[in-house]
């Protein structure tokens, strides 16, 4: 596990798995969230005999607080959501409802928190510390549906506690 970057990454090379922790300070202190949009925090872990379990912790958080659901208002036009999914295992499935009807899975894209985005860029924000930018992040997620109406009900991971086999010693 890494941290000191200010964002959230998971990184799987071969058999090494790399968590790269978003920030309990978020960018720098200038905010509730860091340059991807994840919230402030710090990843917990759990040892259970020979497994090894683990979630981000957001700061006043729940635990089950995991991502935030951004669903644009663009009247007239097919409904979309984007979501940011800040500790997202590329073991992990999701799948999206809409007016409690399964969509399938979300689509992984690349891109910027939209949160982030509207408070960190440009040299005169965040104040007071002008160099916190948003980051480009592949942890978010889209989806869409057919009808012009409807809410997103909510997205949700398939699998959870996260498990790694072989167990680490």
């Amino acid at each position: 596990m890494s941290g000191h970057t200010h964002y959230n990454v998971n990184d799987i090379k071969g058999n090494i798995y790399e968590h790269n922790h978003g920030t309990v300070c978020g960018a720098w202190w200038t905010g509730p969230i860091c340059g991807d949009g994840t919230p402030c925090g710090y990843g917990v872990y759990t040892v259970t005999g020979n497994e090894l379990s683990w979630h981000y912790q957001s700061t006043g958080k729940e635990k089950d607080y995991q991502l935030k659901i951004y669903q644009p208002d663009k009247p007239g036009q097919q409904k979309e959501i984007l979501v940011n999914i800040w500790n997202y295992d590329p073991a992990w499935k999701t799948e999206y409802f809409i007016d409690g009807i399964s969509q399938g899975a979300l689509t992984q894209t690349e891109g910027f928190d939209p949160l982030a985005y509207a408070t960190l860029l440009g040299p005169d924000l965040p104040k007071p510390r002008g160099f916190a930018e948003p980051k480009n992040t592949n942890h978010l997620f889209k989806g869409s549906s057919k009808h012009r109406e409807g809410k997103c009900g909510y997205c949700h991971r398939q699998v959870w506690p996260i498990r790694i086999k072989p167990p680490i010693k």
